[in-house]
Parts: structure tokens; sequence; C-alpha cells
């Protein structure tokens, strides 16, 4: 018992298997309550679920309760009948678990330091006197059937109060969060039925990495790939470009830290997220595909393939499946590159738009320049004098030269949003202003003046460009 309470939980892992099994047991809501005091601190898990008997509950304290390669109903969330125990054990020395079925409430309790002093698998089973001191039970009473799962002496005891306290507040935070990923598509009512958890009192939203309510989001087509008598189904997304995201969105997105870090196949068993953000070695992590996406739903029956572990935080896909990804990665990863080619440049052969920068590349590298085109320079041309035009091309050569590729990958990878603050309509009209004149001056009609203007990209996203440019011209 003590060996396995080292199995390597984190607490939000833990929590989230417990969790399972009230999804199992039909719950509608799940109330996890917690105090981190060292002399009071518990964490009690309630759900309303269908509820256990004595003979039940007993049998869900034995270790390997179900068989791993029993058949399990589509949407149970089980595997291999350890996971309270071990979950639980592994946050805290004492395990008490209180049920109410059909009126009647029962309870049982794995205590570490009891084993200890015995020396025997013994499983307690409570007294009604010893269930009424269970912190948590007044609220299990209140419902018609559910199971209340309670652990004190956790871990870290020994810590000094402030130390302890503040610990525990920051793990249960992080495992809201994970709660909120792990379980986004019941919070969100995809299995049928409404499902919700709190913490503390404080409903738990969902996370959905994938960002389906953001109106910019490009969900692709969904396709079953068959594996042996079933299938498993994938379901590309794109995620918005960075400046179409909000806050929240950004939060939820960034799964394992950075975007380009959480990009990569998300796998669900039975609607539950068990591992997101990995390529499975199909492909490379790459700047260009961190808004891509692939939810990868698969059914409990292929457990034995997806070599699934006790903890269901990792799943690696059997050998046929990651030849089939290997073959549609890059389809699904395109919408994601092309989301990321850069505003700021035109490759060969682009007249859209009129850009200020132009990529070039080489055999082994590529540099950007400035367009010479541009109808600003052209704006200048005419105005300046030999030493002046050389003064100027000289200056271009080097803002070109010191272009800072670097430090805007560095940002760019850190999920930082690049764009200047954009023009007021009295700043875009001044600098119209100033061109028409050198355009004037140049001897260009004001046809001319306009078309070029029209297209450049400081002003061709302008809804109402049109009609600046006729106020400039005819203004002048």
């Amino acid at each position: 018992m003590e060996s396995m309470r080292a199995v390597g939980y984190s607490l939000e892992t833990a929590i989230a298997d417990v969790v399972d099994n009230s999804i199992a047991a039909n719950a509608g809501l799940v109330e996890i309550l917690y105090q981190s005091h060292p002399d009071t601190a518990h964490i009690s898990i309630l759900d309303d679920g269908r509820g256990m008997d004595d003979e039940e509950i007993v049998s869900a304290m034995q270790l390997a309760s179900t068989s791993a390669v029993d058949e399990r109903h589509a949407t149970d969330l089980g595997r291999f009948g350890l996971g309270l125990k071990t979950a639980s054990l592994s946050q805290c020395r004492c395990l008490t678990v209180i049920s109410k079925k059909d009126g009647v409430v029962s309870g049982a309790r794995w205590d570490m330091d009891h084993l200890a002093n015995v020396r025997k698998w013994e499983l307690l089973i409570l007294s009604t006197r010893e269930i009424s001191a269970v912190p948590g039970v007044e609220l299990l009473s209140q419902l018609d059937s559910g199971t209340l799962v309670v652990w004190t002496k956790l871990n870290d005891a020994d810590l000094e109060s402030a130390v302890f306290g503040e610990i525990w507040d920051q793990r249960m935070m992080d495992a809201k969060d994970h709660l909120a990923l792990v379980f986004h598509r019941f919070l969100a009512g995809e299995h049928g039925k409404k499902f919700r958890m709190r913490l503390n009192g404080t409903g738990i939203k969902p996370a959905d990495p994938f960002l389906a309510r953001n109106s910019a989001t490009q969900a692709g087509t969904e396709e079953k790939l068959p594996i042996g008598d079933t299938h498993i189904t994938i379901k590309p997304f794109t995620l918005p470009y960075l400046n179409k995201m909000t806050a929240a969105d950004k939060k939820a997105a960034q799964v394992n830290g950075t975007l380009r870090d959480s990009q990569g196949f998300y796998v669900y068993r039975s609607m539950r997220l068990v591992i997101g953000g990995s390529w499975f070695r199909v492909a490379p992590r790459t700047e260009l595909g961190k808004l891509a996406r692939v939810r990868v739903d698969i059914p409990n029956t292929l457990d034995h393939l997806w070599a699934l572990d006790i903890k269901k935080s990792t799943a690696v896909p059997p050998p046929a499946v990651k030849n089939i990804l290997r073959k549609v990665i890059d389809r699904l990863v395109q919408p994601s590159q092309r989301a990321f080619k850069h505003k700021g440049t035109k490759e060969a052969g682009s007249k859209a738009v009129l850009h200020t920068w132009e990529a070039n590349s080489g055999r082994d590298s590529f540099f950007y320049k400035i367009n010479r085109d541009h109808p600003i320079l052209r704006a200048l041309s005419g105005t300046l004098s030999v030493d002046q035009t050389r003064t100027l091309e000289n200056f271009i050569r080097n803002v070109e030269s010191s272009f800072p590729l670097e430090d805007a990958y560095i940002r760019m990878a850190g999920d930082q949003v690049a764009g200047a603050p954009s023009p007021t309509e009295s700043e875009i009209v001044e600098e119209l202003r100033d061109y028409w004149k050198k355009y004037e001056q140049n001897g260009f009609d004001s046809e001319e003046f306009r078309t070029s203007f029209k297209a450049v990209a400081r002003y061709a996203a302008i809804e109402n460009i049109h009609s600046l440019l006729d106020e400039v011209v005819g203004g002048n």
C-alpha cells in the first residue's frame, strides 16, 4: 500500500481520477471542498450519482476491483479498478468513502497508519456514529443518492501552517484549471446531459483547447478511421490568429505553457481528455503549426492498443494508428501554416496588396528587403537631390541589414502578438495629404495616386479608404 502511493499522481490527476467515478455513476454535480489549515485540512469530493450499498462500497475499496480486460460500458471512464485507491492515497494517508443508496448510508476507510499498526489488510467499516463525524457528510444526507470521498492526513502535514496553506491553495487552483480542461466536453454537455463541477462553491467553467466558440476558429471535417472492428474519430481545428483571441481564449489554448508547445493531437477517451498537445512523433512542433489542434476520440474498447496508464494521463497510439495519422498530418497542419503567413511581407507574384517588406529566399537562407517600388518611395523620388537619394538608399540598406528577426521570433514564440497601434482617421488623412502633395510635384495624376495608395498595406484594410482618398485629392 505504501508503494502504491508513489505511482506518480499529481493532485490534479488524482482528483480527476475520482471525478471519473462520479461521471461513471451518472452524476450531474460534483462538489469539491477543501480546507487548507493543517489542523482541519481535508479534501472532499461529493457527487449526486447513483451511490453504493454496503457490498458495493467494500468492492469499490478493493484493489483492482475491476479487471482491466473486462468489457466496459461505452461511458465508463474506469480502467484498472485502482484509480479511487491509488489516486486518493497518493495525496493522503487516510481515505474515507461514504455512499448513500436507497436511503441507506454506508462507509469504509483505508487508513495507512492503522495498517502499519495492525500489519493486516484491514479495511475499516464505519459505524453510524463514525460516519456522522466525516466532514461533508451533512451535504450527502441532503441528496437522494450519491458518494462522498474524503481525504484526510494530507501530504506535507508536517509543514508550518502558513506554508502548508499556501502550497495547498495553489495546488487546488491548479487542479481547478486541470479539471476545467480534462472534463470540458462534459461541462459543455456534449455527452447529452447537464454536468456541473464546483470548487468550494465556485463553478468550474469548461476550458476548450479548440476555442470552438470563437467565430474565427476553423473547424475541419470529422473523419472516422477504422481500427479492427471499431474506429477512432479525428477532427482538426485551426485556432484564430493571436490578435483575435481574448485573454480567456489564450489561457485556454496554452495547455502546455505556450501555443507552440500546445499544438498537436488531443486524445479523448469517452470524451475525457487523456493527453493533449502531442504529435506522437509523426510530425515536429513548428512555429507555423502552433495553431493546429486535432481532436482524437477513442472508445474504451481500444485501451489495450493505446497503452493507457493507470492515471489516464498518458496514451501511446498503436503503430496502425500512427501510420494513418502520419498520412494525413500535412493536410491537418496546413490551415495553421496559412494563418501565419507574415502579414507585413509579400512573396514574388503577390500584387493584391502593396507591402513595405518583401521576402527573398536563397538556397538555404532568406532575408527581407524594402519594396523599392513602394508608392511612398515613388513620392519621394522626384523631390530629392542625387546626394539625398544616395543617402536615402544607404539608410534603407542599413534598415534591411538590421531587421530584428531573432527578437521577433522570440517574442512570437512566446505568444506575443505582432502589430503596431492602429492609426486614427485624422492621422491617415494627414499622411495621405502629404503624399498627394509630393505626387503632384512629381507630375502624377490623381487617379494614379488613388490606385497606388488604396493598395498600400497600411491603408488597404481601411473600409472607407476610397472616400478618404477622394477627400484628400478633392480637398487639395
